[in-house]
């Protein structure tokens, strides 16, 4: 009996824009007809391997309950999940900076001085742990897109949200003031099915940090 295929996590928006053409001319390049489709679930140039096209905080939970073996995501978004995943590699590309950001011309200092600090982001976890490490109490309000008009509009004093080229701040009049951490792709595993099929799951692991791996 054949063995059942082996399903790859890969994330959609920004690092999928990156890994795709990183991909390409590898033994997991991705099947361009299908790309240019609307489905989700992509062949390899591998027999029996496919890649699930993922968002954001979906992703870590297919590779956590064993959907997918294997997966690509920013430690950003790890570093807000609590996810039973191995950790396999820092791939180095798709790095960019969570930083705090604010309206040009408000300082630092103007921000820790404010009695009741409001901060915009999608990062709570990372924003908490900053917060604690400076000493500092602030109101978070959630937001999942669109942080940069918070400050704007008045419904923040500043946003923690991740920089990359530092354009999208710029259109919005935004500049950072402090950086909070630093963020890149990642390489995952389920935990089960790395430790249980590795002369499977391995051998594409090992693919992957060889071909993705220095490359940012």
């Amino acid at each position: 009996m054949n063995a059942p295929a082996i399903l790859i996590a890969f994330p959609k928006g920004r690092l999928g824009d990156e890994l795709v053409p990183l991909l390409a001319g590898t033994p997991l390049a991705l099947d361009a007809q299908a790309l240019k489709s609307r489905v989700l679930r992509i062949p390899t140039a591998t027999p029996g391997v496919s890649a699930l096209l993922l968002k954001g905080a979906d992703l870590p939970r297919y590779v956590a309950a064993g959907v997918a073996s294997l997966g690509i995501v920013g430690s950003d978004t790890l570093d807000e999940m609590d996810m039973d995943l191995l950790e396999l590699a820092d791939l180095g590309f798709g790095a960019c900076r969570l930083s705090l950001c604010a309206l040009a011309g408000v300082s630092l200092d103007e921000l820790r001085a404010k009695p009741h600090l409001r901060l915009a982001t999608k990062f709570p976890r990372a924003t908490e742990a900053w917060l604690t490490r400076e000493g500092l109490t602030a109101e978070l309000v959630p937001l999942s897109s669109s942080a940069e008009l918070a400050p704007l509009l008045g419904l923040a004093d500043a946003i923690v949200d991740l920089v990359q080229t530092g354009g999208t701040l710029k259109a919005h009049g935004l500049v950072e003031t402090a950086v909070l951490g630093r963020s890149s792709a990642r390489l995952v595993a389920a935990r089960g099915a790395y430790l249980s099929e590795p002369g499977r799951i391995r051998p594409l692991a090992d693919t992957l940090i060889a071909a993705l791996k220095g490359c940012g």
